[in-house]
């Protein structure tokens, strides 16, 4: 939980600076938004043989080395002079970033197979409530005209200081194979830099072969992430937009959606362990839908606004368990079949992300055809969908998969280089 909270608030710190450092490099709206490609490509650029390394290394140790790198690297901003160095930075940061969130969840995964208990969704509570402290410390970092550096640095150092010691809690190595648990690696000798891209390329081609029993988490988590881009994009704007509320009352709907996802996903877990993933998600998630609804229907009229903002908080609530049930499961699927958690997720992570990414310009690109209130739609269409298909989540997060075992065991052997059943 401390390493999701550290990398949400360190990066959610970087966003209010965005236009400090776009006046102060003089770039145009394209120039930035060039730059800030960067983190995106840097991620999904990465994903997949973070994915790797965490399998191959064990998420504790990956925690403690991109943490470090992540504390470190934002301090790089201070030397960009222009788009290219910006774009770099934030590719090398963003790429940090994701591993370290990678290996958290595969941590997490792991624990909840260890002890039987689910807690990923308090782990991710903590990336949301990480993020609102680091919006605010930027924020008001920014109001203070401190340096950007200065405050990264800062906030980098105290973040190491406080989350560094707590990784030795973690458990060691990787776990698969059911509640079977290891210690070092038994055998085998340490393979060089050749060895592990190898390593990489045949999982990368494995890949298909095993995706498979993910589709249906892939998906999900897809179209969560794709409602949580619209909404972190989007909302503001449509309050602005479609029902007239002002530039201070529009950051309301965002505020309300990240506070409503964080209240969600600290009860999350023990809502789950009571009543399933199944009969927690769906009716989240369709009345959310309903919600947000009824909030599009209000559009421009006298009540549009605080509709609006119910609509947003509803939204909040209702994709809040959906993410972290679903990298639950996709970890669990995989250890039970007797491979490492880190792939698993990674595929979960990668076409999760792509969602993200697609979500704000798919929605920009239909507003200009039927305008943002009839786009917004869209998200109806998501969480329905999301609804329909939640039982997938259930059924990968909480039975054992034996008939995926063969594919899932042969990437897992390409992952670590055909070493077999070598456990750690």
């Amino acid at each position: 939980m401390v390493s999701h909270f550290v990398l949400a608030a360190l990066f959610a710190s970087w966003a209010p600076r965005i236009p400090q450092v776009k006046e102060g490099l003089d770039l145009t709206d394209g120039q930035l938004g060039l730059a800030l490609l960067g983190g995106p490509v840097g991620a999904l650029a990465t994903l997949w043989f973070s994915g790797v390394l965490v399998g191959r290394l064990g998420s504790r140790t990956m925690v403690r080395a991109s943490l470090v790198g992540n504390c470190l690297a934002g301090t790089g901003l201070v030397a960009v002079s222009g788009v290219p160095s910006l774009f770099a930075v934030l590719a090398v940061w963003c790429a940090l970033t994701c591993a370290l969130d990678l290996a958290s969840n595969a941590q997490a995964a792991m624990i909840e197979d260890l002890f039987g208990r689910r807690i990923m969704m308090t782990v991710h509570a903590a990336w949301t409530g990480g993020a609102l402290v680091g919006a605010g410390l930027g924020a008001g970092a920014a109001a203070l005209d401190v340096p950007l550096g200065g405050q990264l640095l800062v906030l980098g150092t105290v973040s190491l200081a406080v989350a560094l010691p707590a990784t030795g809690w973690m458990l060691e190595g990787d776990r698969s194979g059911g509640r079977r648990s290891g210690g070092r690696r038994s055998g085998g000798r340490r393979s060089g830099g050749r060895r592990l891209v190898k390593r990489w390329l045949l999982a990368r081609r494995s890949m298909a072969r095993w995706a498979g029993p993910f589709a249906p988490l892939c998906l999900i988590a897809f179209a969560s992430y794709l409602g949580e881009g619209i909404a972190a994009d989007w909302s503001a704007v449509y309050l602005t937009d479609v029902t007239g509320a002002s530039p201070g009352l529009a950051g309301v709907g965002l505020v309300t959606y990240m506070t409503c996802m964080l209240g969600v996903r600290l009860l999350g877990d023990r809502v789950v362990e009571s009543y399933g993933v199944l009969r927690t998600v769906r009716p989240l998630t369709l009345a959310a839908a309903v919600m947000f609804a009824v909030a599009l229907l209000a559009g421009p009229t006298s009540a549009g606004t605080a509709v609006g903002i119910a609509g947003f908080a509803a939204l909040g609530a209702g994709l809040a368990c959906v993410v972290p049930a679903a990298f639950s499961a996709a970890g669990q699927r995989s250890m039970r079949a007797g491979a490492p958690a880190g792939p698993a997720i990674a595929l979960v992570s990668a076409l999760g992300y792509s969602g993200w990414l697609a979500g704000p310009p798919l929605i920009g690109g239909l507003a200009e055809l039927v305008g943002l209130r009839g786009t917004m739609w869209v998200v109806v269409g998501l969480t329905c969908a999301i609804a329909v298909f939640a039982g997938a989540l259930e059924q990968a997060g909480d039975q054992p998969a034996q008939p995926a075992g063969a594919g899932l065991t042969g990437a897992a052997q390409a992952a670590h280089g055909g070493d077999g059943g070598a456990q750690r």
